[in-house]
């Protein structure tokens, strides 16, 4: 099955100059994956991708993550996408 992955970071950031100032970084790594990837394996990949996005921006004032699965019903099967 495919998965992916999305981590935001966002946060009002000091520009010399300016009176308000934000700062955002976006990063999506999409996986291949078995079907017998445990939520563990998957909370690790999030993980890494955090770790990422902290290492380009230090003490963002928010930063999310998003786990996306797709899939569709067919002849009465759960079918992945990707």
């Amino acid at each position: 099955m495919k998965i992916e992955i999305e981590v935001r970071a966002f946060g009002e950031v000091e520009v010399h100059g300016t009176e308000d100032a934000y700062k955002g970084i976006e990063l999506m790594r999409v996986h291949k994956l078995s079907k017998d990837t445990t939520l563990g394996e998957v909370e690790n990949l999030l993980s890494t991708l955090f770790q990422e996005v902290e290492n380009g921006y230090k003490n963002p004032k928010q930063c999310v993550g998003k786990i996306t699965i797709r899939a569709k019903k067919e002849n009465g099967e759960i079918v992945f996408l990707g």
